[in-house]
């Protein structure tokens, strides 16, 4: 057999195991997706500003759920305010809370999501960041 017989064979072969292959690396991974598809709003929004007393948060789509970290410190849950039926998981710092009071400048918050209707925990969560600066 020729080379140029054999070429086209070897080529369809080979893409096919890089298609497998592309396929198989999705597998274990959370659905960018679906992540992108929980957030309906962040309190407050990317980029604003906002005076030292506001409200942190996340609204979420059915079935998810957060937890807060403000400028690299937990939020402990006794300090969340929950809206459960709307899938809100919110912060105001306060005197007595982990945060007493919002530093002015940037303020770096990460809310930690995931779906336990879908059997997650926390370990399986998402992180979804924003920031927006206290003047």
């Amino acid at each position: 057999m020729s080379v140029r017989r054999l070429l086209p064979g070897a080529l369809a072969v080979l893409a096919l195991g890089v298609f497998v292959y592309a396929f198989t690396l999705g597998r274990g991974t959370t659905d960018v997706v679906a992540t992108a598809d929980a957030v309906e709003q962040l309190v407050p929004a990317r980029g604003a500003q906002v005076l030292r007393q506001a409200e942190i948060g996340i609204d979420l789509a059915p079935e998810w759920t957060a937890l807060l970290v403000v400028n690299g410190v937990e939020i402990p849950e006794d300090q969340l305010r929950r809206v459960e039926a709307q899938n809100q998981v919110f912060f105001t710092a306060g005197p007595g809370m982990e945060i007493e009071e919002l530093p002015a400048g940037p303020v770096q918050v990460t809310a930690l999501i995931w779906r336990p209707v879908a059997g997650e925990t926390r370990e399986d969560a998402d992180r979804v960041q924003w920031s927006f600066q206290v003047v």
